[in-house]
């Protein structure tokens, strides 16, 4: 078993000081502990409901706010300018109210009129619409409610229709707190209570709503007075912390993202063990044992009127209810082992100036073998080995760093986690491929200058690349504007299909938001088509003992390509074939295109066209779509030109721009024109590549 040489040293001093101190304090604390407990389990329980009600009474007097603010904008003729009384009336809420940070009315017509405060800065911001124009007129004060200063601005991004807060109020009808996010004004996390406002004729007037953050959230529950070790955390239903009195943040980015901790990763042990001791306990209260000492611990819900199923956990050890016993013991171990201490302290010390250096240079190289390179760690010791050391790694770092720019580094990870050994040789495995093309290309390249055209294609690559690697795949290589990718090896992956088509998606969503970019610059935007297919590959390190290549070969990388240049046939952004669409049909949405042989093979395939995922926002449109064209397709295949035509055009109602329903018409009107011979199976041969 491997340990640290300093933890040798230290455990040497903490025995010494573990032999001396529990003789002496064995009997007093014994004697003294029956009487201390006595009291402490009924004071903690006072104090959590204490602690309790007043988090309570905290959201529920926010809630309270923004139902009384109903009162003043239930008339669709509201002023909603800066020196109405309603203005007034948002203004003295956030007085006496600190806990709010905002508090507003937006209304169906996109007007806003709202007050904040950042710091000990207040103001009043009014949002006025016309001819879809937006402005924004800022009033600010000081404590007196004086106005100090105003500001003005044109073309307002800000919109409240589309906020979550008007959204979920609008939806559900009733009093609605939002879930935790980031707030438009300041950035900052938090949520929203939202209540929506309607007319004699249950026609939407407006919302009214009040903005607690999640800081501000947790800077109650950190000064409320409860214990001096004791902590408390809100959760929502998912779990999700939403307020933590200790100094951790309970934000974390991950993925260009933010997202909530749970408890559990705050990594406090007594946070962690009071999550178990509640496991198996259906009462609001617990005792358990962590880092050797007791904690008592109650998790209480928030009343039905708060409307959200959340609950606050709160906390404390039972020395913070023992006090007298625990000063009386405190005299006792300062003078037991006051001298050891200082022994130990300076042990530890001496002990970490010899091994902290080296169990940096440790954790630098395990960086290094998991292709880490950024981090910089700052080493230096009196040693000169160590410093020698250091210097030498710094060097080699350096040097990987560059040469990782030319490679996958995703792949060369994969590679390492799966064990295979680096030479020439392939398997056969059963993979996704994935080949994609920036429709007219060559014309983009022509007319656009080279180096914007570069800094254009690095953008887009970048956007492909992350996505595909998010989604675990692993970007094979860049062919002038194509991408090849394929999922399943080197570690094997059996949701590949799955993974590959999420990732077209999502690719295609980030190239949307690029070419909304690029379009405002005046530039022309890059469509993208992308063909995937799923079958056996032959999978390896090809090429020569110098360099190799880890890469696919085979069939089903040929007939992948081939289905990215088919998308031009059909007007199409992303084909799949028959092999893929039956691994992952339950789960997207696809609707079939055709039955086609492409050229140099006399099999056929179908294909079809990936619409979207079930559950998103045009999922119901798309479902429909891909059920009524598999009515029509099976029409056409029973030679049934008729009734498919009738249907098709009652389909191009709904999708008048499906270039796919203008294929089938004019198929259908040829058919009906002239029929086919009696071998006609419905198979489109393609006589080029």
């Amino acid at each position: 078993m491997r340990r640290k040489f300093s933890v040798d040293i230290i455990s040497i001093f903490t025995l010494l000081i573990i032999v001396t101190v529990s003789g002496i304090l064995g009997v007093v604390y014994y004697q003294n502990k029956t009487v201390a407990l006595k009291t402490a389990d009924d004071q903690f329980q006072q104090n959590a409901k204490i602690l309790m009600k007043k988090t309570d009474s905290y959201m529920k007097a926010v809630q309270v706010t923004a139902e009384i603010a109903t009162e003043l904008f239930n008339d669709p003729a509201v002023n909603l300018k800066l020196n109405s009384p309603q203005s007034s009336y948002l203004l003295k809420v956030l007085l006496a109210h600190r806990q709010i940070t905002f508090v507003y009315f937006g209304n169906e017509k996109g007007a806003f009129l709202q007050a904040g405060q950042r710091g000990k800065e207040l103001y009043v911001k009014e949002i006025h619409r016309e001819n879809d124009q937006a402005r924004t007129v800022y009033n600010f004060f000081d404590d007196n409610l004086t106005v100090i200063n105003s500001k003005k601005e044109q073309d307002s991004k800000y919109d409240p229709r589309l906020r979550p807060w008007y959204i979920g109020a609008k939806k559900t009808r009733k009093v609605f707190w939002t879930k935790p996010y980031i707030f438009f004004e300041n950035g900052l996390p938090g949520v929203t209570v939202a209540v929506p406002i309607f007319a004699k004729n249950k026609k939407l007037i407006g919302v009214t709503a009040a903005d607690i953050t999640l800081d501000g959230l947790s800077l109650f529950l950190k000064d409320a007075d409860f214990t001096e070790h004791g902590m408390a955390f809100i959760t929502d239903a998912e779990g999700n912390l939403l307020a933590f009195s200790g100094d951790k943040n309970i934000i974390v980015s991950e993925n260009g993202s933010l997202r909530n901790l749970t408890p559990s990763e705050l990594k406090i042990s007594q946070i962690t063990a009071s999550i178990a001791a509640f496991v198996d306990n259906s009462s609001e209260y617990a005792t358990y044992m962590a880092k050797g000492k007791k904690y008592f611990a109650a998790r209480l819900n928030f009343t039905g009127a708060f409307g959200k199923k959340w609950n606050c956990t709160i906390l404390a050890p039972e020395s913070d209810f023992t006090s007298q016993m625990k000063t009386m013991m405190s005299k006792i171990l300062y003078l037991s082992i006051g001298g050891l201490i200082i022994g130990v302290l300076l042990t530890m010390l001496l002990a970490r100036r010899i091994s902290k250096p080296i169990e940096l240079l440790s954790k630098d190289v395990l960086k290094i073998r998991n292709l880490d390179f950024d981090s910089q760690a700052s080493i230096y010791s009196h040693v000169h080995e160590i410093q020698t050391m250091n210097e030498a790694i710094s060097a080699m770092k350096n040097s990987l760093k560059a040469f990782n720019l030319y490679l996958p580094s995703v792949l060369v990870k994969q590679l390492i986690a799966s064990g295979e050994e680096i030479a020439i040789g392939g398997k056969e495995r059963e993979l996704s491929l994935f080949f994609s093309d920036i429709k007219d290309f060559t014309t983009i390249a022509e007319t656009s200058p080279p180096r914007e055209l570069m800094l254009r294609l690095a953008d887009y690559f970048d956007a492909m690349t992350t996505t595909i690697e998010n989604e675990r795949g692993t970007v094979d290589k860049f062919i002038g504007d194509a991408v090849m990718a394929f999922w399943g090896a080197p570690i094997s992956d059996v949701t590949h299909s799955l993974r590959a088509c999420k990732s077209a998606l999502h690719c295609q969503e980030k190239i949307g938001v690029l070419n909304e970019r690029w379009e405002k610059e005046g530039l022309v935007p890059f469509h993208t088509r992308i063909g995937i297919h799923s079958g056996d590959a032959i999978v390896g390190n090809i090429g020569a003992k110098q360099r190799m290549n880890y890469t696919v070969l085979g069939d089903s990388v040929n007939l992948a390509s081939r289905l990215e240049g088919v998308n031009k046939r059909y007007g199409t952004k992303i084909i799949i074939s028959q092999s893929t669409h039956a691994t992952v049909k339950e789960i997207l949405i696809c609707r079939i295109l055709d039955k086609i042989a492409v050229k140099g093979k006399s099999e056929s395939v179908e294909i079809y066209e990936l619409l979207a995922e079930n559950n998103g926002d045009n999922a119901k449109q798309f479902a429909n779509l891909a059920d009524s064209f598999q009515t029509i397709y099976d029409l056409y295949l029973n030679r049934e030109w008729d009734k498919a035509k009738t249907l098709l055009l009652e389909l191009k109602k709904d999708f008048p721009d499906d270039h796919v329903c203008d294929i089938y018409l004019e198929r259908c009107e040829n058919h009906i024109k002239t029929e086919p011979e009696a071998s006609w199976d419905g198979v489109t041969r393609l006589d080029s590549k």
